[in-house]
């Protein structure tokens, strides 16, 4: 027995391929986790483990990376609580990650897994998708001229993740009841982020130069700044009154969505942004013009009556008002004046917005072709500004005018293309939801038409294309796509006689029923 003991030990071991088939247990692949884990200090344990436990999850479920990047965008920076501040970036060397960009790359890494494996469908060929290629290929013209390659990849990671994030929402939210998540998320964190800013001004929590009159504290939520607090709120207003008036029957959801609405709604205001109030002015009237045709019979005839009455009283303006419009106009026109112009208190915010625009504007002189490098506005500053204002600020305080300086009129006409494309997408996702009765997709589309001329109208004042809320405008654009036998082109394509409709296209699966809600009828 001895001896058959010693001779069973002594066998050679096994050939591997008479291990082949045997299961190797998964957490083998922890060890090398749970050595790390042990090795960190005490106190950076615990959200490592969070951090890669959260990092597991997203990868192998990739739809909840895209419902997380909705509350990541606002809160990307942190949170500030008067001196104290929490931050969410994490350093690599001398690059900082922001947590948006952290869940980007996990949906991408889990959302091509499920693509290879065959559990995601495989994004179509839309052409959103074609504008964006576009785009990024003429951007990328632009890097062979720029003096910082990284300040260059820096911006062109921006728009790849919007059209990373459009592919794949488009490929993963396959239903009705996906998409109406991710607008839920959507719209809660932009209530979550008015109430911040609310309580901000409530509270007279922020800088001194944000007070207004010694009494009113303008809002900023997370964006350690209004004009983008504003821009952001103001991606998702006019979503939100579309559905309220155009898509949501009366009840509980509309209630909620109500509260919401007039929540955005007063931090907007509190914002004191002027480019965001003129933004949400023209996607108001979009929304307002597009579900109602009351509205618009209504607002072409006081339109020409205000136009009309605006006629007659301007004569009797006082000349100091009548003179600041003319001039406001003037300038903005006329840039070379700005060398000119002495600088004052009451002017200072309006020459500096002036100064900005004069370097984007010589930049683009100087370069016409490829510009002077996507993302190298600052790096060019000094070159093209003026001698008075020696302080970049990022940007030329205007989107169009800060693509066409840093890529030219190539990338210029790449960007207009992509809003264009845009706009047509949405127009066609409208067509495509009243065709099919599907009212709430109807709303949806509509309201998203005006996130997009939001988004359009305050590029000309400011540039929204920061703390990621290009991410939010990729996740937008996904609520658009149309999936099955019909398509955003104006509703020209349907299915085929007899083909069974398709499902899920928009945010509630809906009988078709000629009821409209309000004054739908268009």
């Amino acid at each position: 027995m001895a001896t058959a003991a010693l001779t069973d030990v002594s066998q050679p071991l096994a050939p591997p391929e008479a291990l082949r088939g045997r299961a190797i247990s998964p957490w083998l692949a922890m060890l090398p986790l749970g050595l790390v884990l042990a090795l960190l200090p005490p106190t950076l344990t615990g959200p490592a483990a969070l951090g890669a436990g959260g990092a597991a999850v997203l990868l192998a479920r990739p739809r909840w990376a895209l419902y997380l990047l909705a509350l990541t965008v606002p809160y990307q920076s942190g949170m500030r609580f008067g001196d104290a501040s929490v931050s969410l970036d994490v350093r690599l060397g001398q690059v900082n990650v922001s947590v948006t960009e952290g869940v980007v790359a996990l949906l991408l890494i889990g959302w091509l897994t499920q693509l290879a494996s065959g559990r995601a469908r495989r994004p179509a060929l839309t052409p959103l998708l074609a504008a964006v290629a576009a785009l990024l290929t003429t951007l990328a013209l632009s890097v062979l001229v720029a003096s910082d390659i990284s300040l260059a990849a820096k911006e062109m990671l921006k728009w790849v993740e919007v059209a990373a994030v459009y592919l794949a929402a488009t490929s993963l939210l396959q239903t009705a009841g996906q998409r109406r998540t991710l607008l839920l998320w959507l719209l809660g964190a932009a209530l979550s982020q008015a109430i911040v800013g609310l309580v901000q001004s409530v509270r007279l929590i922020g800088p001194a130069h944000f007070m207004i009159g010694g009494v009113l504290m303008r809002a900023y939520g997370t964006f350690e700044q209004p004009n983008p607090f504003g821009g952001y709120l103001g991606l998702h207003f006019p979503v939100a009154i579309a559905l309220i008036f155009f898509g949501l029957p009366p009840g509980a959801w509309r209630r909620v969505a109500a509260f919401a609405t007039v929540t955005i709604g007063a931090a907007l205001v509190i914002a004191l942004s002027r480019g965001a109030w003129t933004a949400q002015v023209v996607a108001l009237l979009l929304v307002i013009l597009g579900g109602s045709r009351t509205a618009r019979h209504a607002v072409m005839t006081f339109g020409v009556l205000l136009l009309l009455l605006g006629a007659a009283v301007w004569p009797l303006l006082p000349t100091e008002l009548s003179a600041r419009l003319v001039s406001v106009v003037s300038s903005a026109v006329d840039l070379g004046s700005v060398r000119d112009s002495a600088v004052t208190p009451e002017n200072w915010a309006v020459m500096e917005r002036l100064s900005q625009w004069y370097a984007g504007w010589e930049m683009f002189r100087a370069n016409p072709l490829l510009g002077v490098g996507i993302g190298n506005y600052n790096a060019a500053y000094d070159t093209y500004r003026l001698e008075q204002w020696p302080v970049a600020l990022g940007h030329a305080h205007n989107h169009y005018l800060t693509v066409a300086a840093e890529a030219g009129f190539v990338g210029f006409l790449g960007y207009l293309g992509f809003l264009i494309t845009a706009f047509r997408s949405g127009i066609g996702a409208y067509r495509v939801h009243r065709l099919t009765g599907e009212r709430q997709a109807q709303a949806l589309a509509l309201g998203i038409l005006g996130s997009l001329a939001a988004f359009a109208t305050h590029n000309l004042f400011d540039v929204v294309f920061v703390h990621g809320m290009g991410v939010t405008v990729g996740l937008l654009l996904a609520l658009l796509y149309v999936p099955g036998g019909l398509e955003p082109d104006g509703g020209r394509r349907q299915t085929a006689p007899g083909a069974a409709p398709a499902q899920g296209r928009g945010i509630d699966d809906v009988a078709p029923s000629p009821k409209r809600t309000l004054d739908d009828r268009s």
